[in-house]
């Protein structure tokens, strides 16, 4: 009898909910709904507890009984499994574990993490050891995998490229500093953000901007140098972590036409001659990533857990 468990990807602008089949990581049953978090952490929370009910429910009526949860959030989440950051919403201080626990054993991990492990498992980097997955949606994030396992680092925080300033000197005689943040520049957050003040509307989102680049040539602009910028850095991960394929995912990096361009940018910043060439690729898994991801990492969770 094959096994199953929930896996729930908290995004920053949509959480999905999946039942998922731990023997081949197929998505048997799904819901989505948007995320509230301008809302705050405790309403993000109300909204994974209904989802987790509702996929339990539909396990029932299928004949399926899940083992484990695991959610995975767009912030920083310890080694042990706890939020440590509020950039989308703050789950820290909250009850999260007496409000998941009836739901099986519980597993907390960042979402570029989980997404990574899937592509690993049985997505586009099922045969690539090790490779870097990097998530180019509502924020930015990567996760080095070894050998099937996402790189965590010593405190669970090794998914950064990107969220905090650089600084380079420029100007005729190099004394004048120029501060660059990509997250605040280029992630789809921060597309969305910049799009609506140009076009003085408040709800536009990088999808719309993407829409708008063949028409518009304001728009046009932005996207060429968010995507030049977002080139440049994922070129200097190439260089520092030197894997055998880039694996881009997220609604912005996993779309086939914006990763074939963003392929050819990040290629002219790989130093060595001999990584250029290297594949970068879309996510296989899509949107399903994060949610197959976690469920999988849910179960050695459930695994580990002592029953009577």
């Amino acid at each position: 009898m094959s096994l199953h468990a929930i896996g729930i990807d908290v995004g920053g602008t949509k959480t999905k909910a999946c039942l998922v089949r731990l023997g081949d990581g197929a998505v048997i049953a799904e819901r989505t709904e948007p995320t509230p978090c301008q809302e705050g952490g405790a309403a993000v929370l109300d909204l994974v507890a209904s989802l987790a009910e509702s996929i339990c429910r539909k396990g029932e009526e299928l004949g399926v009984e899940a083992i484990g949860l695991g959610v995975c959030l767009p912030e920083l989440v310890t080694g042990s499994g706890e939020p440590a950051s509020a950039w989308n919403f703050d789950w820290r201080g909250l009850d999260y574990h007496g409000r998941l626990g009836a739901f099986g054993p519980l597993h907390i991990d960042s979402d570029v993490r989980a997404a990574a492990f899937a592509e690993g498992w049985i997505g586009a980097g099922a045969d690539a050891d090790p490779f870097v997955y990097v998530t180019i949606s509502t924020g930015l994030s990567h996760s080095l995998v070894i050998g099937g396992t996402p790189y965590a680092g010593a405190r669970g925080f090794a998914i950064h490229f990107s969220g905090s300033d650089l600084v380079v000197f420029a100007g005729e005689s190099q004394d004048q500093e120029v501060r660059h943040n990509l997250e605040l520049f280029a992630s789809g957050k921060a597309l969305g953000e910049r799009y609506s003040r140009m076009i003085g509307r408040a709800d536009a989102s990088a999808l719309q901007l993407f829409e708008a680049e063949a028409s518009d040539p304001r728009a046009a602009r932005m996207v060429a140098d968010a995507l030049s910028s977002l080139a440049s850095y994922l070129g200097q991960l190439v260089n520092t972590l030197d894997p055998t394929i880039l694996i881009l995912g997220g609604g912005i990096g996993g779309d086939p036409a914006v990763n074939a361009r963003l392929a050819a940018l990040t290629r002219p910043f790989i130093w060595a001659e001999g990584a250029r060439d290297m594949p970068i690729v879309p996510s296989l898994l899509g949107d399903a990533a994060c949610a197959i991801g976690v469920a999988a990492l849910a179960k050695r969770s459930a695994n580990r857990t002592v029953r009577p």
